[in-house]
């Protein structure tokens, strides 16, 4: 699989670059999609090489801490990464695209977003992904797929953005908590600590980027209302 996350993430900077390049000789360089935009494209694209093919993916095989920083990586850093870099806006000069609207509601993505973190956490779920590439592939592509949409929708509105930011800092918190704090190991080959040290990994400084972002979301707020 390593070859076709490659290919993925090579096609994903060709697209963006491609259609950053078409927006700047229409409407001139750095409009519609600024230098600050493409650098965070690049930066995420750097974090998910680090979380798939850096030897963090190697250790991720081996132990469930390592696993969970690849998860937090996919969903926690280069998600908001990405949707800081305005991606469908730089599609858009590539190919037409028609998101449909519920995708972009801020209810369904984080209805998604929560059953993907925890459906795949589900011991026979999750013991399964581990031993087929394909499900593997699929655990994470689901992370990351809804993962953009949940901070697409969560960064555009306050409001809701706020209120879907607590709410996954609260549930994704309980599950890193009922993992750290277990006394029974809950996947097979797993070692009690290093299944509690993958816990405290999704616990507390993943849990971290969800009041973070929400009070950028209100300092950003109260600026428009200052001017």
């Amino acid at each position: 699989m390593h070859e076709l996350t490659v290919s993925l993430i090579a096609a994903a900077a060709l697209l963006y670059v491609s259609g950053v390049a078409r927006l700047w000789r229409r409407a001139g360089a750095r409009r519609g999609i600024n230098a600050w935009a493409v650098a965070w494209f690049a930066l995420g694209l750097a974090v998910m090489a680090i979380a798939l093919l850096s030897p963090l993916h190697h250790l991720a095989e081996h132990h469930l801490w390592a696993h969970m920083v690849q998860h937090e990586l996919l969903m926690v850093v280069a998600a908001p990464l990405f949707v800081a870099a305005r991606p469908l806006g730089a599609l858009a000069w590539v190919a037409p695209i028609r998101v449909p609207k519920w995708l972009a509601d801020p209810g369904w993505a984080f209805v998604l977003h929560a059953a993907a973190i925890w459906l795949w956490h589900i011991p026979g779920v999750f013991e399964a992904s581990v031993n087929s590439e394909s499900l593997h592939f699929a655990q994470h592509a689901s992370f990351l797929v809804t993962a953009l949409m949940f901070w697409e929708s969560a960064l555009r509105r306050t409001g809701p953005g706020v209120a879907a930011l607590f709410a996954t800092m609260l549930h994704t918190g309980l599950l890193g908590a009922l993992m750290a704090l277990s006394n029974r190991v809950w996947y097979t080959g797993t070692e009690l600590d290093d299944q509690q040290l993958a816990g405290l990994v999704m616990w507390i400084p993943a849990g971290l980027a969800y009041p973070i972002a929400a009070m950028v979301l209100v300092s950003r707020a109260l600026r428009r209302c200052a001017t």
